[in-house]
């Protein structure tokens, strides 16, 4: 999907957060976003749908289900981010991008607390 950026890296990565129940989703759009700032920011979506899909239909545990429902939630919203960069017509191609929207816009997936 990128130039050597993987996906099977980010997705890695994504499982992990998924699965581990001290890490909030949310916090890991933001750390894939920091780690990969070069990845295109569209693969990030793709990132959390792939992982959403495959942690829903691999595992029947509770929490597994709610970690990929939150991960479906949180690539709808890295979406509307992205449509909003669009609109406002900054850029937008890279999940650098995303960090610096987010450092002036919009702090959700950087700080999990807010």
């Amino acid at each position: 999907m990128s130039v050597g950026i993987s996906d099977e890296d980010l997705i890695e990565m994504a499982v992990r957060a998924l699965l581990s129940e001290e890490q909030d989703v949310r916090s890991l759009v933001g750390q894939l976003a920091t780690r990969w700032p070069d990845a295109p920011a569209l693969q990030i979506i793709h990132v959390l749908a792939m992982t959403a899909g495959t942690v829903e239909h691999m595992l029947a545990a509770p929490a597994a289900k709610l970690a990929a429902q939150d991960a479906w939630r949180m690539a709808g919203l890295v979406g509307v981010d992205l449509c909003m960069m669009e609109y406002l017509a900054l850029p937008h191609e890279t999940a650098g991008d995303l960090l610096a929207y987010w450092l002036t816009h919009d702090r959700f997936f950087l700080d999990p607390t807010a």
